[in-house]
C-alpha cells in the first residue's frame, strides 16, 4: 500500500513539473537591433501602407520613422506624456497618459483631427499605456499599465463600453497589439510578450524578451516581431515565435 501511495505521488509530482515546465516562458533572441534618435520611445506601431513605423516619446512627440530607426518626421505637444500609438488607412492615434486623452492625426498631413478624453481614476503616471483595435470585437482597446491592469473597450466614438481587470496575466502591460487572430501584450517588467485570446484575454502562450525595459510592440509586413527599448534607445528586430 506504501509502495502504491508512493508510486502515485511520484507519478503526480512527474506530471506537475511537466506542467510547470509547459508554463515557462520560450526565451527569443533578437535577429538584429537599429538605434532609432527618439528619446525615451514609448510605443511604436507599424503602417504597411508606407512601410514605416510610428513611435511615441514621453516627451510628448510623434514619430514616423523608417524600419532602419531615421526618423522622417515629427510632431510634438505641449504637457504630454504619450505612451501609446496606434494607426489605420487614415490617421495615426497617440495617447497621453496623465492627461487620459487620445489624439488623433490626419496620417499625411500630421494635423490634429480631433482629441478625446476617456476618464479614468488611477494614478497619473500608471494611465492608459496601450492602445490598438480589436477587429473581433470590433472595439478600440486602452489598456492600463498596472495597479490594476486594465483592458478598456471602446465603440468607434470612443464611449467605454466595457472593464475587464487582467491583472494576472503580467505585473505590467506596456504595450498591446492585434496581429493575425490573436492579440499580443508586452509587458515591461516581466521582459515578456504575451499572447492572449482577443475575445477572453486568456493566457495563450508566453515568450521571454533579452530586452530591458521594452515599452513598445509592433509587427512588420514580413512577420518580424519589433521591440522598443526605452532606456538604450534601439529597435530590436525578432524572429516571429511559433505559436501553439
Amino acid at each position: 500500500m506504501i509502495q502504491k501511495t508512493t508510486t502515485v505521488l511520484l507519478t503526480s509530482l512527474c506530471l506537475l513539473s511537466l506542467t510547470v515546465q509547459a508554463q515557462k516562458a520560450i526565451k527569443l533572441k533578437p535577429t538584429k537591433h537599429v538605434s532609432i534618435a527618439v528619446p525615451e520611445p514609448s510605443d511604436i506601431c507599424y503602417d504597411a501602407a508606407s512601410n514605416s513605423c510610428y513611435i511615441v516619446s514621453d516627451q510628448g512627440i510623434l514619430f514616423e520613422t523608417g524600419l532602419d530607426g531615421t526618423v522622417i518626421r515629427k510632431k510634438k505637444e505641449k504637457d504630454t506624456d504619450f505612451e501609446a500609438v496606434y494607426v489605420d488607412a487614415n490617421s495615426v492615434y497617440a495617447v497621453d497618459e496623465s492627461g487620459r486623452t487620445i489624439y488623433q492625426y490626419d496620417k499625411k498631413t500630421f494635423k490634429v483631427i480631433k482629441t478625446t478624453t476617456v476618464r479614468y481614476d488611477g494614478p497619473k503616471n500608471k494611465g492608459y499605456e496601450s492602445f490598438t483595435f480589436n477587429p473581433i470585437k470590433k472595439s478600440y482597446l486602452l489598456v492600463t499599465e498596472s495597479n490594476p491592469v486594465l483592458v478598456i473597450e471602446l465603440d468607434l466614438n470612443f464611449n467605454v463600453v466595457k472593464q475587464t481587470d487582467i491583472s494576472g496575466v503580467a505585473k505590467d502591460i506596456s504595450s498591446a497589439r492585434f496581429y493575425k487572430d490573436d492579440l499580443y501584450l508586452l509587458s515591461d517588467e516581466d521582459m515578456q510578450l504575451i499572447k492572449v485570446n482577443p475575445e477572453t484575454y486568456d493566457v495563450i502562450q508566453k515568450w521571454s524578451l533579452p530586452v530591458i525595459n521594452p515599452e513598445g510592440l509592433a509587427f512588420d509586413k514580413e512577420g518580424n516581431l519589433l521591440i522598443t527599448c526605452d532606456d538604450m534607445q534601439r529597435l530590436y528586430y525578432f524572429n516571429l515565435p511559433e505559436t501553439k
